[in-house]
């Protein structure tokens, strides 16, 4: 087999993908079994996060629909 510059820069392509596939699969796995630890974040699913109170937020509102004080007259033209 003739290894040209092509065929390298394939070979480094399909490793590169095959690294990338890898360690996105490790993540992953790692993933399952950080849900055991008490110091994990909520991405992992774990169902600690819906134990904690809520803060009870103020409501902003932003604009107030109030009836018109001319309701009463009708304006004909």
């Amino acid at each position: 087999m003739k290894f040209d510059w092509q065929t390298i820069a394939v070979a480094l392509v399909v490793a590169c993908a095959a690294f990338y596939v890898a360690r996105r699969a490790l993540a992953r796995l790692r993933s399952f079994r950080a849900g055991a630890r008490a110091d994990a974040s909520c991405a992992t699913g774990c169902g600690k996060c819906g134990d904690e109170p809520v803060a009870a937020r103020p409501v902003k509102v932003l604009v107030q629909i109030n009836p018109s004080k001319s309701a009463g007259r009708h304006n004909t033209v």
